[in-house]
């Protein structure tokens, strides 16, 4: 297997994404997770940090190993005069994808999602991967009902647009690749509920089903925290693997763990870094 074809955002990204609706039936009709803000509360705020360490299990024999890591962190802005949170995140290679598979991985996102109904506007993905540099840019006009994709390779100056596509018709409140990991926290999850969401990836909407399967304690680095396990099944990955992500059960809901199969393996990762305005949790790093 040729670890050098293996882009780290491919692994951490899609770990992190709930499955397009059509998987295992659930026995309740999903809800819409978004569109009601009388149904669920805000438990992140401007200051919080996320840090992750991602791994990876490839297949026959070859032993898990550390993949790199995924930070996250939001802030209130404006965007188009509007009070917005903005979320980053970036992911890093580490390990043998770094030292053997000479793969390195410097990618960033950032998305801008409105402060009280939580759709997105706005997301901006910068891929590094060595000498390959490309910038994604989505935009959401609502008033419009129309989604505007930019894509420009920036190994170049200038910048080299390579794509630039409008689309028409947006179904309702939709969220991108990344603050899906924020409006996901927005409810307070009991086992046996179910959600529904629509997700934009690279300017394509998908129905996403969210299943809510038990709780159970997550052991970490910087603690236990009791826990959600939920449950996304086929359709998302090439295998039709599954996918299982931890929530916290506490104010903070927060992912805490996360476990995937994928074409060539499998993708795990806990949480090694929080940090609030009311605490602090993190795994001491010695260089």
């Amino acid at each position: 297997m040729e670890l050098k074809r293996v882009s780290l955002l491919a692994l951490v990204i899609p770990a992190f994404l709930m499955v397009p609706a059509g998987g295992r039936a659930s026995e309740k009709v999903p809800q819409p997770l978004l569109g009601d803000p009388g149904n669920y509360s805000v438990p992140f705020r401007e200051g919080e940090s996320l840090r992750f360490e991602i791994n990876w299990k490839p297949l026959f024999l070859i032993p898990a190993f550390k993949a790199g890591e995924l930070a996250l962190s939001i802030k209130d802005s404006r965007y188009n005069e509007r009070p917005v949170y903005t979320i980053s995140g970036a992911t890093s290679s580490a390990g043998l994808l770094d030292s053997v598979a000479s793969l390195r991985v410097r990618d960033r996102f950032e998305s801008n999602i409105d402060h009280e109904t939580f759709q997105s506007y706005r997301l901006l993905r910068q891929t590094r991967r060595n000498e390959r540099k490309r910038d994604l840019e989505v935009l959401f006009d609502y008033p419009n009902d129309s989604i505007l994709l930019r894509e420009f390779n920036t190994e170049v100056e200038p910048p080299l647009e390579i794509r630039n596509e409008e689309t028409q018709g947006i179904p309702g409140p939709v969220s991108d690749i990344l603050s899906i990991f924020y409006v996901a926290r927005l409810r307070s999850f009991r086992p046996g509920d179910s959600y529904l969401i629509h997700l934009n990836d690279r300017g394509k909407i998908k129905p996403v089903t969210i299943q809510v399967q038990a709780k159970e304690e997550v052991l970490t680095d910087i603690g236990s925290f009791d826990s959600v396990r939920i449950s996304t099944v086929g359709g998302l990955f090439s295998n039709g693997g599954d996918l299982l992500i931890w929530y916290s059960t506490g104010p903070l809901r927060i992912p805490v763990q996360f476990e995937a199969e994928v074409k060539l393996g499998k993708v795990y990762g806990k949480i090694i870094g929080l940090e609030t305005p009311q605490m602090t949790r993190s795994v001491i790093q010695i260089d």
